[in-house]
């Protein structure tokens, strides 16, 4: 039978004034949660890993910087397979003939090939060679014509190198290139790989670099040209879209997929628990409403506040519902604690929410102060992930304490008489682990000392890296899968290779770049294992040098040409006459300003308003590259992160190795802090409100051995932590805390010795609290995102912990504590034939009904004043 908390005349005030306006409460609540849900629908989505980035980060700031500077330099990358070459080129240069016609504001480059520009190469070939290598050749055309002019000739210079080898080596240096591509590896100038059975189309948009929604206009701007052009016109062929913008585009559906399963799963699944634990249906709008107009709202807010989502906040709703219920739960079951031996509805109501207010205010409070830790975080994403998750719980608490009693007292009003004839079926769990917590407490609190001192064991060689260094496990399975689709990115890959995903630095000043290329150079050297930077291209390095140079390059060229006119060139055979020829040449030679190059050239080292000159591209070695291996991002951001250059002055770069090295920094500074901050929160918050320090320090002391199981747990697992996930510590700690504080509470109403009808009578609903708060995080492990499923797996870990060290750990303890006052077996033979209110040790017995008529005057039926 439970025991009558103590009431103040302003429990009673605030609950007649619900009772008297309950669908005034009501009709408003429906009001403000539509009017918010509106305002919800307006929310943007944005899956890019810039809306995770913690924005204090210098390279963070960086990449920030050359967004708004610099061109879009993610692709998207039309492949075009079948096994004749010839249809495959064809129809690749007619798309991209015809994507060139779309606006500008669509498509800034479309190419199948480099023709054009190779053209312009070959034909300023003469330039490229440095003037000691056209010297060189001069003197060798020289020595070529005085051998063939006079047979007694004795060339005294010992050189190695043929003529045909210096002119291969020329040739190279003279085939040019756009940015990190050789122009002299593409063959016939074509996209297309070596067996000829897939050719590509590379297309560019126009806005800067890493933008969210840079393609999805793109990509159906792109498709329907394809269907217009009618590949079945050319042949048996098969079309497919790949590249950084369509990777991106996959990512982004299948986060919104996830977002909607996820979410109906978890109020479906919350639903069925529900019932199951009530017996009925109509206990799922009492469950329902406090945490709907939580969610409701505080996605309402949040458009109001920061107008779009990300991947981590988007799967808030399912989280908010599965926490924020839990406090409608808690107060439900002790109303229908009430109602079942027979109190009536307006008394139930009272005593429901005076014996719970203060447990679920706690409960709120902390997690509210955990969600709100993750503010202090330099992740933006996960710092609006801790204002809506925080707003979400003060919210759903506020709705509990008014919406959820105007509901119960429309649903329940007219039951004025008779006890409960259904009642829930939490109790036979409630009471087994009732039972076993005043029955076996020594054994259970050395099992539980003992899983301890397995997780401490565990714990130090995980806490030395924890982290995951796969980035393929945060990553979309079925955007990953889609690959097969990933023979289209190995085709890529063996056509350019590291081209389209340079790491980007953008200089204060064009004389910086000689500087940084030092710089760079000696970094490499210097960094751990082996080298790892290939090219490093500026502007000036597709220009044949300055005009002071090409125009001496001219007067040199000039020099080879007159060799040409000697006369004693005509005495040669025509066999050696047209062998030498080859070197010859060609008149009218012009000097190339950076202005000359092809635009496609130009491209990647044109900023947006114009300015040419200051972007450095850096190629890392193929040999080395893995974009999934954090450890070899590490090392490359090592490298190329944080420039320090010769006067002094710094220079940043941009990429993804950079960013996810600033990620995992991030962690490491930003992890320990929001987990201090949430536990100090939620330790002061306890210590305030648990009423004794003895009692606040068990609560505390039951939350840090389920947090201890956690940790060892996710060590014995091997869940790493990442980017995603590292934030389920914090907020574990201020939900955990919430069956911890709700068993010692109703222990303290009880009174010492009254153990076993405490846990009986929160255990059910405390469990069912932590279930619906699994379900809440499991609806995460149905998404393709692997990451998110980690952050699932992890919080999981910790409610089974905080929940099971709640049921056993606590009761256990606090049964010793009985055991030595002689108090357990007295009072608890004592039977459920009275309702007991406790001050210190002085018992005062009341009937558990009100007197007949009492109306609703809930101050005469519940005595009006705390008994003294």
């Amino acid at each position: 039978m439970p025991t009558i908390p103590p009431i103040s005349s302003r429990t009673e005030r605030f609950v007649r004034f619900l009772r008297k306006r309950a669908w005034l409460v009501v009709g408003g609540a429906a009001l403000l949660c539509t009017a918010s849900t509106l305002l919800a629908t307006k929310l943007q989505l944005k899956t890019d890993l810039a809306e995770l980035l913690p924005t204090a980060d210098p390279s963070v700031k960086e990449l920030r910087r050359l967004q708004g500077r610099l061109p879009g330099m993610q692709a998207l990358i039309v492949n075009v397979h079948s096994p004749d070459r010839t249809q495959n080129v064809r129809f690749a240069d007619d798309l991209a003939a015809r994507l060139r016609t779309l606006p500008r504001d669509v498509v800034q480059v479309a190419v199948s090939n480099l023709k054009p520009e190779r053209a312009w190469f070959d034909a300023h070939k003469w330039l490229y060679p440095s003037l000691a290598d056209l010297a060189k050749l001069h003197d060798r055309l020289q020595t070529e014509i005085q051998k063939r002019k006079n047979p007694l000739f004795v060339d005294l210079e010992d050189d190695s190198e043929t003529l045909d080898q210096m002119k291969a080596r020329l040739e190279r240096q003279g085939s040019g290139g756009i940015a990190g591509l050789s122009l002299k590896q593409l063959g016939d100038g074509h996209f297309v790989t070596d067996d000829g059975t897939t050719a590509m189309v590379v297309i560019l948009p126009p806005t800067g670099i890493f933008q969210e929604h840079a393609g999805e206009h793109l990509v159906r701007e792109v498709k329907r040209v394809i269907a217009e052009l009618a590949p079945a016109r050319y042949g048996p062929l098969e079309i497919g879209l790949s590249g950084d913008i369509e990777s991106n585009l996959e990512e982004r559906s299948a986060l919104e997929n996830d977002l909607v399963w996820a979410t109906a799963l978890c109020v479906l699944l919350v639903c069925i628990v529900v019932v199951l634990f009530y017996g009925r249906m109509r206990a799922v709008p009492l469950m329902a409403a406090p945490a709907l107009v939580g969610t409701c709202v505080a996605f309402g807010i949040a458009e109001l506040a920061f107008g779009d989502l990300n991947s981590s906040t988007a799967f808030l709703a399912s989280i908010i519902i599965g926490n924020g219920i839990n406090f409608a739960i808690i107060q439900l079951a002790r109303y229908e604690e009430e109602r079942k031996i027979g109190v009536v509805p307006e008394v139930a109501l009272v005593r429901a929410v005076a014996g719970t207010i203060r447990a679920t205010a706690i409960a709120a409070l902390a997690a509210s102060i955990s969600y709100g830790s993750l503010v202090l975080t330099r992740f933006r994403g996960f710092s609006q992930f801790g204002v809506i998750g925080g707003m979400g719980m003060v919210l759903a608490w506020l709705a509990t304490v008014t919406v959820l009693p105007s509901v119960i007292w429309l649903l329940d009003r007219r039951g004025r008489r008779g006890v409960r004839d259904r009642s829930s079926r939490g109790p036979w769990f409630a009471d087994g682990v009732a039972r076993l917590s005043t029955q076996s407490p020594k054994t259970l609190l050395a099992v539980g000392v003992l899983i301890s001192i397995v997780a401490a064991l565990v714990l130090p060689r995980y806490v030395r890296d924890p982290f995951e260094y796969n980035f393929r496990n945060l990553r979309s399975a079925r955007s990953e899968s889609n690959r097969g689709e990933a023979r289209w990115y190995d085709a890529n890959e063996a056509v350019f290779g590291r081209a389209l995903n340079p790491v980007v630095i953008l200089a204060d000043r064009r004389e910086q770049l000689g500087l940084a290329r030092d710089a760079l150079r000696v970094a490499d050297a210097r960094g751990s294992g082996p080298p790892l930077l290939d090219r490093i291209v500026t502007l000036d390095d597709l220009t044949p040098g300055t005009m002071a140079e090409q125009y001496k390059k001219i007067t040199l060229l000039a020099q080879i040409r007159a060799l040409f006119r000697d006369p004693s060139f005509k005495l040669l055979d025509d066999d050696e006459r047209a062998r030498l020829a080859e070197y010859e040449p060609p008149a009218n030679i012009e000097p190339v300003a950076t202005t000359d190059l092809p635009p496609i050239a130009r491209r990647p080292f044109t900023e947006i308003d114009g300015t040419m000159g200051r972007v450095m591209l850096i190629f890392p070695k193929d040999e080395y590259y893995s974009p999934w291996d954090g450890h070899y991002m590490m090392r490359l951001s090592e490298r190329v992160g944080e420039v320090v250059l010769a006067d002094g002055s710094v220079v940043r770069s941009a990429g993804t190795a950079v960013v996810f090295a600033a990620m995992v920094r991030a962690i490491v500074h930003d992890g320990p802090r929001a987990t201090l901050a949430s536990a100090l929160g939620v330790m002061l918050l306890v210590v305030a409100l648990a009423r004794g320090l003895r009692g606040a320090g068990l609560v505390i002391g039951t939350l840090g051995a389920g947090v201890l199981w956690m940790l060892g747990g996710a060590a014995a697992l091997s869940l790493r932590v990442n980017f995603l996930n590292f934030v389920a510590l914090p907020v574990t700690l201020g939900i955990g805390v919430d069956y911890g504080i709700n068993i010692y509470l109703r222990y303290r109403l009880e009174g010492p010795g009254r153990l076993y009808a405490a846990v009986r009578a929160t255990g059910g609903a405390v469990a069912l609290c932590s279930c619906t708060t699994v379900i809440g995080y499991g609806a995460l492990l149905v998404a393709d995102n692997r990451g998110l499923r980690s952050f699932g797996s992890m919080s999981i870990l910790g409610e089974i912990a905080c929940l099971a060290a709640a049921l056993v750990f606590m009761p256990a303890v606090l049964a010793l504590a009985d055991r030595r006052l002689g108090l357990a077996r007295r009072l608890e033979a004592e039977g459920p034939g009275a309702v007991h209110v406790r001050t210190n040790l002085v018992e005062v017995r009341r009937s558990p009904e009100p007197p007949a008529g009492a109306g609703d005057r809930v101050g005469e039926a519940t005595g009006g004043k705390r008994a003294q």
